[in-house]
């Protein structure tokens, strides 16, 4: 990712600017992309956004939740529909142990593997897919996920002040 270049298109239209952070908080927590694009990413575009004066902290970090929920809800979905095949699959079989622990300490968790989950980056865009392979209700993912990703956007928030500051 080159994020002197999104830099650059965010100079030229700030008016995009909600809009990036919550295309990149729904990249960073969706199972697939989450991979990819890491935590860091948004913190940066964040930080940039801050200190262009882009885009104020109270319509920032709403976008930020709301892409982080997004990105989550639908990582919850994937696993509830595709997962048990994924499961089932020769990749998986062959970790099977490792699955079968981690499907057990989401199971005895729930949602507050939702909430440990969300501020642990290299195992955020996770969360949610196990949780609905392991067939979490949605109404319980849903309520947890809320929580988690509101205290989440509170913490980059206040993060993104701190750090922005210093850079600015």
């Amino acid at each position: 990712m080159n994020i002197e270049k999104l830099e650059l298109f965010l100079s030229a239209n700030v008016e995009y600017a909600w809009l990036i952070v919550l295309f990149f908080a729904f990249l960073e927590s969706f199972v697939i992309s989450g991979a990819i694009v890491s935590s860091a990413v948004l913190f940066s575009i964040c930080i940039f956004i801050y200190n262009a004066d882009a885009l104020s902290l109270s319509i920032m970090v709403p976008m930020a939740i709301i892409g982080a929920h997004l990105g989550d809800m639908s990582g919850f979905f994937f696993g509830k529909t595709l997962g048990p095949n994924l499961i089932n699959s020769k990749f998986f079989q062959k970790r099977k142990k490792l699955i079968s622990k981690s499907q057990a300490f989401l199971d005895s968790r729930g949602p507050y593997a939702v909430i440990i989950g969300r501020f642990v980056p290299a195992i955020r865009p996770l969360v949610p897919f196990l949780l609905g392979v392991s067939g979490l209700k949605t109404l319980k993912f849903y309520l947890a996920d809320i929580t988690a990703c509101i205290l989440w956007g509170l913490a980059l928030g206040v993060l993104v002040t701190g750090v922005g500051s210093i850079f600015n």
